[in-house]
């Protein structure tokens, strides 16, 4: 989080965190600042994967 935050302070463009987002740290990279992620290992390797993708665009929406 503390990366995106300091790249929203430089950019004045839409911010994509990808690399390490899973549910226990998804609401803190939004309020850093991003705009929108990236997520692969969290949703893939879930045994539901819909379920797991539903939960972080859930966390990510309510951040």
């Amino acid at each position: 989080p503390e990366t995106v935050r300091k790249i929203k302070e430089m950019v004045d463009q839409p911010i994509v965190a990808i690399g390490g987002i899973n549910e226990s740290n998804i609401a803190d990279v939004a309020r850093a600042g991003a705009d929108c992620v990236c997520v692969v290992s969290a949703v893939t390797l879930a045994d539901d994967p819909e379920a797991a993708a539903a939960r972080l665009l859930e966390r990510f929406d309510s951040a």
